[in-house]
């Protein structure tokens, strides 16, 4: 699996999403925005997100993992021969519980040695990667609801980095500042983690797994793209 990983949006790596993935279907997952009642809107960030992929080339349509809630095999059988998904930002939490209620998460664990399968998103879609949801707390609710949605909190993230992604970071977006308390969680817990500012994305063909979990060593900011910028990586201390 190869891994696309922005702050927001598709960010200034957009004209790479297209060479790394396969030839099958794409598809957008917005279940982070779930517990906004603002319908429209919604609406209407599905539908910039499928015209931001159509501008880089690909075609791609909305999938709502609550239709599948309890229903994985039917999941599977939708996704039969999918290459990507686009998955956008929101509450990580959310997304995550969606994930597990409706089996992505296996799912993706299915496709982690899949070199032509991408998973891309930003925010919430590349944070809920990561070890776990730790630290992300300072700037997402773990309690968000929404209609459908078990109560429960998972902690666990999905695993498919060894890393901590940190998206917004020092950059014009309302949820800069807290990320700054992200940061000094993860440096408290001396755990590695990768920053990007609005704009900038990590493509990780790896999953960090060749740096040993604990070396933010210069290799790390090497995989960060983007026209002359370049994420932070930081392992505390």
């Amino acid at each position: 699996m190869n891994l696309y990983l922005s702050s927001f949006r598709i960010g200034e790596s957009g004209a790479d999403l297209g060479k790394l993935r396969g030839t099958g279907k794409a598809f957008v997952v917005s279940n982070a925005l779930d517990h906004s009642r603002n319908v429209e809107h919604c609406r209407n960030v599905r539908a910039r997100e499928i015209e931001d992929l159509r501008q880089s080339g690909i075609v791609a349509e909305s999938l709502d993992l609550r239709k599948f809630f309890g229903k994985p095999q039917l999941l599977r059988e939708h996704l039969e021969g999918a290459t990507m998904l686009w998955v956008v930002g929101g509450n990580t939490f959310l997304l995550r519980r969606a994930m597990a209620q409706s089996g992505l998460d296996a799912f993706l664990a299915s496709k982690k040695e899949d070199s032509n399968f991408l998973y891309a998103g930003y925010s919430a879609g590349a944070c809920v990667l990561s070890p776990s949801l730790e630290g992300i707390h300072l700037a997402d609710e773990p309690q968000a609801e929404a209609d459908g949605y078990s109560g429960e909190v998972l902690w666990n993230g999905l695993g498919l980095i060894d890393y901590y992604f940190v998206p917004h970071f020092r950059c014009d977006h309302p949820e800069s500042p807290a990320m700054e308390d992200v940061v000094a969680f993860y440096d408290l817990k001396g755990v590695p983690y990768r920053t990007a500012a609005d704009g900038q994305v990590i493509i990780d063909k790896t999953h960090g797994s060749e740096h040993g979990g604990g070396d933010n060593s210069a290799a790390l900011r090497a995989s960060a793209l983007g026209k002359g910028s370049e994420s932070s990586a930081y392992a505390g201390g």
